[in-house]
């Protein structure tokens, strides 16, 4: 469910063994959504990112009208 074309998933490096997800929607300059806690390397921050991805992206199918 990650792969939806208008959403992606970014990891940054934001100093020493802080790493964070951002959600970003086509078309925006800002994130969408944000990890609120920083993650000790970049695979856990793109774990975490997905899985924060897959539920909006179930939260937001939900809420899309019929």
């Amino acid at each position: 469910m990650t792969d939806h074309p208008d959403f992606s998933v970014i990891v940054k490096n934001e100093g020493a063994a802080q790493w964070e997800w951002e959600i970003y929607r086509a078309g925006r300059k800002s994130p969408i959504k944000r990890s609120e806690v920083f993650f000790s390397n970049e695979a856990e921050a793109n774990r975490a990112g997905r899985k924060a991805l897959t539920l909006f992206l179930s939260n937001f199918q939900n809420e899309a009208p019929r």
